[in-house]
């Protein structure tokens, strides 16, 4: 797992760097600047082209300025032809900036103010720009020469697209750290260069997608100065079966897990078999699944590998699930029950009767949603101490808090962790990030694996059939969570490039499972 951190950390870090260690803050400006230099000589050597390189250093006028024009001077003493333009109030200039400025007056670096470098008529000009107008601390929009500072960048791109690169300083200017939200305009950057730890806005929507390139580089800030405060949220990116226990080479498919899968109604057939197809990929020794009749014929078609029980619509469900929970070591249900009609009865009796470790989804979380006795059953379960996570997406999630999707949206990670402490239990909110918060966790994960093309139908019913399969595994909810949101992800991008994202559809990713796992 990596760290993904938010500004308040970061300046933290950066002030225990200096203040505690005795690290000059000129120190560090000057080794996160070489490695901005450093990445713009890289670009330039990538050309084989031999000529003169001509350089324009937007800066702000804060400490992210001072990285910018030092990050300038160190471009002109290896040959480039530098630019400096301030833009802001001058009268509000940090102090790092004023030295650095100062300094580059003596190696005779070009100084200009907004907008004397930027006219429309020099977009042709500049080879590269160089983003330091905002570092980490942006809070509220940016508007007048900031705001016509980061449109001059964008258009001159526009205009130049591969002759012209722009290289952003910490974080594209414009980007919310904490949040990836786009503060009224954003440098849309080649590559964003980052300083020992990737920062939420980096890998959050919509800021993500502004970065470009994304390098983390060295400039003395190590994991030392946390001094025990260590970042909120975490992240992954390597190996998917990194993250599971070592399946024992003496097992046996009792000892794999018996998953108990409740999906599927009268007139929903494909959530089950999904699920279960799911569940079967991921490993799990043995799933049954517990459908309406009507399901019968086509989970034993596509499923042959799966037990069924099967229920009538007018029948009283509770001796047969009752059998079916006390075969089982773990459960999924949700997916296809419907919420009226034998949904709610489902779900009654596996939160009454239940003993086993329980994945939660679709219509179960519509209807403790709308449900308040459901929802006291539920919180009841996870704090009994039996592992239990839920998997809303936004609109689910939102029905959930009774909040509107939006606000659900902007405060996803704090509202996911509420969520999971008022339940006691693992919420994974699935987006074009998927969050997971757990009652028993400080830390929360941001998922980065999957594409836009998992936005179709039934890719959560594949979601919770993995999640089913490793509930047997010896690691904690948290743990599970975030495994399985990431395999999941990943298969997700297997089946995108076996399929295009345009064209893949949910049993790509079920498909995709033993790729991944392999």
């Amino acid at each position: 797992m990596k760290y993904a951190v938010s500004s308040r950390e970061m300046k933290l870090y950066d002030r225990n760097t200096s203040e505690h260690f005795g690290v000059d803050t000129a120190v560090l400006m000057e080794r996160a600047s070489l490695a901005v230099a450093d990445t713009v000589d890289e670009w330039t050597a990538g050309r084989g082209v031999e000529r003169k390189y001509r350089v324009l250093v937007m800066s702000g006028v804060g400490n992210n300025g001072g990285d910018a024009v030092c990050t300038g001077r160190l471009l002109a003493q290896r040959g480039y032809i530098v630019s400096v333009c301030v833009v802001g109030d001058m009268t509000r200039c940090s102090d790092l900036l004023l030295k650095q400025l100062a300094i580059s007056e003596k190696y005779g670096i070009v100084e200009n103010t907004f907008p004397g470098a930027c006219s429309s008529d020099r977009a042709y000009e500049y080879d590269i720009i160089v983003d330091g107008l905002f570092g980490i601390g942006l809070s509220r929009n940016v508007m007048g020469d900031c705001q016509s500072a980061i449109r001059f960048i964008n258009e001159s791109k526009q205009l130049r697209k591969e002759d012209l690169f722009v290289v952003s300083i910490d974080m594209p200017s414009g980007v919310n750290t904490d949040t990836g939200a786009i503060m009224g305009d954003a440098v849309s950057a080649d590559v964003t260069v980052t300083f020992n730890q990737v920062k939420l806005g980096h890998i959050l929507y919509p800021g993500c997608e502004y970065c470009g390139k994304l390098l983390v580089k060295d400039a003395g800030i190590t994991s030392e100065s946390f001094l025990g405060r260590e970042p909120g949220a975490i992240f992954y990116d390597g190996d998917a079966t990194d993250l599971l226990t070592p399946r024992k080479r003496d097992s046996n498919k009792g000892s794999n897990g018996k998953v108990l899968i409740i999906a599927g109604s009268m007139n929903i057939s494909g959530a089950a078999v999904l699920a279960a197809s799911a569940c079967l990929r991921s490993g799990a020794g043995m799933v049954r699944v517990f459908t309406a009749c009507e399901n019968a014929e086509v989970v034993k078609a596509l499923l042959p590998e799966a037990l069924i029980d099967v229920y009538e619509d007018y029948e009283p469900v509770l001796d047969k699930l009752e059998m079916a929970m006390k075969w089982s070591t773990q459960a999924v249900i949700g997916p296809g029950i419907g919420t009226d009609g034998k949904g709610k009865e489902l779900l009654g009796t596996v939160l009454s009767y239940c003993d086993k470790s329980l994945v939660m989804d679709a219509d179960a979380l519509n209807l403790i949603a709308q449900d308040e006795e459901l929802m006291k059953l539920a919180a009841n379960y996870g704090a009994l101490g039996k592992k239990l996570i839920l998997t809303p997406h936004m609109g689910e999630f939102a029905r959930l808090l009774k909040r509107s999707v939006r606000e659900c949206k902007e405060n996803v990670i704090s509202y996911a962790k509420d969520l999971a402490d008022r339940l006691h239990a693992t919420v994974v909110c699935k987006d074009a990030r998927t969050i997971v918060a757990d009652s028993n966790e400080k830390k929360i994960y941001i998922n980065i694996s999957g594409n836009d093309g998992m936005a179709t139908a039934g890719s959560g019913d594949v979601l919770s059939g993995v999640l089913g399969a490793l509930l047997h595994m010896d690691m904690t909810g948290f743990q599970i969570a975030c495994a399985g949101v990431y395999i999941h992800g990943k298969a997700g991008d297997y089946a995108a490039s076996a399929h295009s994202r345009y064209s893949m559809v949910a049993s790509d990713i079920v498909e995709a499972l033993p790729e991944v796992l392999e």
